[in-house]
């Protein structure tokens, strides 16, 4: 009787050891699967970030903590956002054609780090979001 005890106790600690390891494996596995995802994602440069398109296309999809501007109000909109005309403004919009207009306007106006990073669907394919 106390071989039968021993060894169904044996048995038990032995599935619940096997079953805390899988656990601890899967949860391994889901920690490694987020940093890579984490990973993937690229840090955007430092400054403001604004998308220049129309507010239509900024509701349909735009870069997170990024503020819609349309190009033809970014001179009037600007100094309420960035008065710093040395910090860094990332300006972007479809194709990278709005934000350099954007970008030449700012560059007139005094801005002196002004980044067109083009494309909203480029940037994502990149890894920015």
């Amino acid at each position: 009787m106390k071989k039968l005890t021993l060894a169904i106790a044996i048995s038990i600690l032995g599935l619940t050891a096997c079953n805390s390891f899988a656990n601890t494996s899967s949860k391994q596995n889901n920690a490694k699967s987020q940093t890579q995802t984490q990973s993937q994602i690229k840090p955007k440069a430092k400054g403001v970030w604004i998308d220049v398109r129309s507010p239509e296309e900024y509701q349909a999809g735009h870069l997170s903590n990024s503020i819609n501007i349309p190009v033809g109000d970014i001179a009037s909109k600007i100094s309420a956002i960035e008065p710093n005309k040395d910090n860094p403004i990332n300006l972007y919009c479809r194709s990278g054609r709005r934000a350099e207009v954007a970008r030449t306007e700012l560059l007139k106006l005094g801005y002196t780090n002004v980044t067109n990073h083009g494309g909203y669907e480029d940037l994502k394919q990149q890894g920015y979001r």
